[in-house]
């Protein structure tokens, strides 16, 4: 039973968390409210782990063994936009929708 109750408040800290994330732009039906308190969090928590293991310090001394590299910004940078990219996309098909 407290795992339960745990699983419970992590789930609803998560949805808080979503929820503040995207303030201005709250949920305005039901298929946005189900995003959000079904799939958001299993979705947040997979993202955390995805580029936490990305971006780990293994993989980053495979690409250069310095401590600072350019080349691995660069490459973390690339990365990133690619997936804000495909973010924004989504974003787009679901307003026109």
């Amino acid at each position: 039973m407290k795992v339960l109750v745990v699983v419970a408040g992590g789930w609803a800290a998560l949805v808080a968390l979503i929820v503040l994330q995207a303030a201005p732009a709250l949920p305005r039906n039901n298929l946005e409210w189900f995003l959000v308190l079904v799939a958001g969090p299993p979705l947040y928590v997979l993202g955390e782990g995805f580029f936490g293991w990305l971006f780990s310090p293994e993989h980053g001394r495979r690409i250069s063994p310095k401590s600072f590299s350019l080349f691995r910004v660069m490459l973390a940078l690339v990365v990133t936009l690619v997936l804000l990219g495909l973010g924004v996309l989504i974003s787009f098909s679901f307003r026109s929708a």
